[in-house]
């Protein structure tokens, strides 16, 4: 759980009441993320929170942007926000957290927030339309409570605006991303993965791939392939060094041609089939040719 300062229980305990400005329409869901991430940061950091970017810029006031914020509604909140988050660096929280906030404030980065903890289910639909959600939970103390495997709300917070930079600050990357999910979604309504649901850990693994891996839809091809070969393994009883069934390679190469994912396998004489190509992988490049 992240180590707050004194002033932090006091504050975070106001986040019902920033959450009750949105819901009565008093600011938008992205002027809402941008309060919520002020007041948390100003709750672990205290004066601490941010630093300036240019030495010219006055030094950020915890005390005097607390009851700015607090005063300011309407047209005037947006620039504000806009403002301090482009001229000013914020202690423990990366680049991207900051741009993503910015972005969602302009309009360029469509997300959604949410109050609850999306399903990987409806993150991958989502993804497949083109957004991701943002999660603020405000009810205290829950909200410095574990959620899922971050510490508190603000990291659970963070990381869904991490994710939601690596979706779409590439506009390549963001079409390739959505075009990918859009093709598992649509196997995955086909019931192509029925016979893989029932195992804990291929779940565990295929939930990730769903909802927590915004990368080069190459990486997520490999990594579908890489725990299909794996549940096989499993269900085979075999080593990494050992080749699956003709059956399992099959079963493979089906699946990843349902949410048309074929990569070409090498041709040097390693074998055939996706587990052959994992093998490949592993191997060293000086064994390789003895393969």
């Amino acid at each position: 759980m992240t180590k707050l300062n004194n002033i932090s229980p006091e504050l975070l305990a106001r986040l019902p009441v920033l959450a009750s400005r949105w819901r009565a329409g008093e600011c938008d869901a992205a002027e809402f993320a941008a309060l919520y991430f002020f007041h948390w940061q100003i709750a672990i950091y205290g004066q601490a929170f941010a630093s300036r970017k240019r030495k010219h810029d006055p030094r950020p006031d915890a005390a005097v942007w607390l009851k700015v914020l607090e005063t300011a509604e309407g047209e005037r909140l947006r620039p504000l926000l806009l403002d301090w988050l482009e001229r000013y660096q914020f202690r423990g929280v990366i680049g991207n957290v900051p741009v993503a906030l910015l972005q969602w404030l302009r309009g360029a980065w469509p997300l959604i927030l949410r109050e609850d903890i999306p399903s990987p289910r409806d993150i991958l639909r989502w993804q497949a339309r083109g957004t991701r959600a943002a999660t603020v939970i405000t009810a205290w103390p829950r909200a410095r409570e574990p959620v899922l495997n971050k510490s508190d709300a603000f990291a659970f917070f963070r990381h869904d605006l991490e994710h939601a930079y690596k979706f779409y600050h590439s506009p390549a990357l963001y079409a390739g991303q959505c075009a990918f999910f859009a093709r598992l979604e649509a196997a995955v309504d086909r019931g192509v993965f029925a016979p893989y649901i029932h195992e804990a850990e291929f779940v565990i693994r295929f939930h990730y791939l769903m909802s927590d891996m915004n990368t080069h839809p190459e990486h997520s091809r490999q990594y579908l392939r890489a725990i299909l070969i794996e549940f096989y393994r499993r269900r085979e009883s075999k080593a990494h060094t050992e080749w699956l069934s003709a059956e399992a390679e099959r079963a493979i190469e089906e699946v990843m041609r349902d949410v048309h994912a074929v990569t070409p396998l090498p041709s040097d004489g390693v074998g055939q089939g996706p587990s052959a190509l994992l093998r490949w992988e592993l191997t060293p490049p000086s064994e390789r040719l003895s393969a």
